[in-house]
């Protein structure tokens, strides 16, 4: 049996100039699907979790794709109201908003990635702040009131939710140390305050679990593993964080021209080089978390809204597979706030939705990895999940093409940028149980669940600030179903095979599914 989609997705019987097939034989071999890439998403910080229209995205996130951790920054920072100090200098802790925040996780089906951080200001050692909503990014004036804080926290938890659910949580200490924007103390003041936040967990339980260094960039790997050797510091995971762009690393207004990273095998050499000193370290096999990841570290760079971005993701995914436990896409939402209220509904947010809630292509890209079957079938084609649940296939394919950047990521991807046609993808599928099929095919791309595409066709009319017009929702929600763009019924013969043939465009991602029929 042959099937052919044609670039306008209409099922055809022809076929086009195609390169060579690719086997797929669904008895061969197989492994659970990997779930590294649903593993975590972050967000703002906590406090923004009070909010309802945040968390009616986040419940949409959850019943679309479904991760099973949140990490965010800010659990402790001032705007939580968490410590104020007694007349006799005593500490006295509230934690009416950090229930709230991790009572809403919970709703949505997810579960903490804490990180210890920021400084409340009655612990803090100075009065340095970072971002709009002020994050005290200075050590603690005392390394013991830290851990009294820290023992308090996880006491309440452990009373609220119970040890053995707590233990299933991670608690990573501070974000980026290694940047002085983020982190006002010295190296050794940060390796001493995680051996203090370690110390502190494990004596509550030792089965809780704790790593750093949380760096930018990767940075300080070895430098951590080596200071929690030789001061025999628990450490149960390595966690760091790397993006796709280049150039300056705090951008929250958007100044700082980023540029992606364009070269040959770019970003996923970051996580193999981590991998090596792991495992050349005193603490060989910790697994690896990158805690935040994206193709850029400004919030305000349109190469997130970009059509590209969906490829992106799949393709740094994908090649980093092998060196890492676990990545968390930076952020799921355009309701984020380091560089202020939000402005403008497309103004190259982080989120994989935009202020309003409208779908952008790096969602579709995680959809399409939550709809894959529960077993990936072995393939010599890199650019492929092949995967099966019975007789249920469920295919995901891409095409990665970086472009060709005359100029910096802002401009460059305000202006149209075509897809370029590709020969057509062959699949050769065998092994399949005779009968009856329906096959649809989804497809994000260029003007296919193209938001900001969609966007600018319209003419980018504006609305009440971040907030655009209900007609104008309503055409872009049309225009980004994420539904199948054609769906036709195939017949296996008694040779259990089939041939799909792909029109493919440069970085087109394309989701396959085969239901058999009653």
């Amino acid at each position: 049996m042959k099937a052919s989609f044609c670039a306008l997705a209409a099922l055809t019987t022809s076929f086009a100039m195609s390169q060579n097939p690719i086997f797929i034989d669904l008895k061969g071999p197989s492994q659970p699907t990997n779930p590294m890439p649903l593993f975590s998403v972050g967000s703002d910080r906590a406090a923004i979790f009070l909010r309802d229209m945040h968390q009616r995205d986040l419940l949409a996130l959850q019943k679309e794709i479904g991760f099973k951790y949140l990490r965010c920054h800010g659990i402790f920072n001032e705007e939580m109201k968490v410590v104020r100090r007694r007349v006799d200098g005593s500490l006295a802790f509230d934690w009416t908003n950090v229930d709230a925040f991790i009572d809403r996780l919970k709703a949505a089906g997810l579960r903490p990635f804490v990180e210890f951080g920021y400084m409340p200001e009655a612990l803090a050692s100075g009065k340095e702040t970072v971002f709009y909503y002020r994050g005290n990014s200075t050590p603690p004036k005392s390394q013991a009131e830290w851990a009294e804080l820290v023992e308090a926290f996880m006491r309440h938890e452990i009373e609220r939710f119970g040890i053995d659910e707590v233990r299933q949580w991670f608690f990573e200490v501070w974000n980026e140390p290694n940047l002085d924007y983020f982190w006002r103390g010295t190296q050794a003041q940060y390796f001493e305050m995680y051996k203090t936040t370690a110390l502190t967990l494990k004596k509550i339980d030792k089965r809780l679990k704790v790593g750093g260094p949380a760096t930018a960039g990767v940075g300080w790997i070895s430098e951590f593993l080596d200071f929690c050797a030789k001061e025999k510091v628990p450490v149960d995971f390595v966690a760091t964080h790397h993006y796709g762009a280049t150039q300056g690393f705090v951008d929250a207004e958007g100044k700082g021209q980023t540029i992606l990273d364009t070269s040959k095998d770019a970003f996923y050499p970051a996580m193999q080089s981590t991998r090596e000193k792991i495992s050349k370290s005193a603490f060989p096999k910790l697994p690896l978390y990158i805690t935040e990841w994206g193709p850029s570290y400004s919030q305000v760079d349109l190469v997130h809204d970009n059509y590209i971005c969906a490829a992106w993701v799949l393709e740094k995914l994908r090649k980093s597979e092998p060196y890492v436990q676990g990545m968390s896409y930076w952020a799921f939402s355009d309701q984020f706030e380091e560089g202020g209220p939000v402005r403008t509904p497309f103004h190259g947010g982080f989120g994989m939705l935009n202020y309003d809630g409208l779908r952008k292509p790096a969602f579709f890209a995680y959809q399409f990895l939550a709809k894959l079957a529960k077993r990936t079938v072995s393939t010599s084609f890199e650019r492929l999940y092949a995967s099966k649940d019975g007789n249920r296939v469920t295919m995901l394919t891409w095409d990665y093409t970086e472009p060709n950047l005359t100029e910096p990521n802002n401009p460059f991807f305000h202006k149209d940028q075509p897809a370029k046609p590709l020969p057509d993808r062959v699949f050769e599928l065998t092994g399949l149980k005779p009968g009856r099929y329906r096959l649809s095919q989804t497809v994000v791309g260029y003007q296919k669940n193209d938001v900001y595409d969609a966007y600018m066709k319209l003419g980018k009319p504006k609305g009440d600030g971040p907030s655009l017009p209900t007609d104008v929702l309503n055409k872009l929600r049309a225009a980004t179903t994420g539904e199948p763009e054609s769906s036709t019924i195939v017949e296996v013969d008694k040779t259990g095979k089939l041939q799909l043939v792909i029109a493919m465009r440069t970085n087109d991602c394309v989701l396959l599914e085969l239901v058999p029929l009653k």
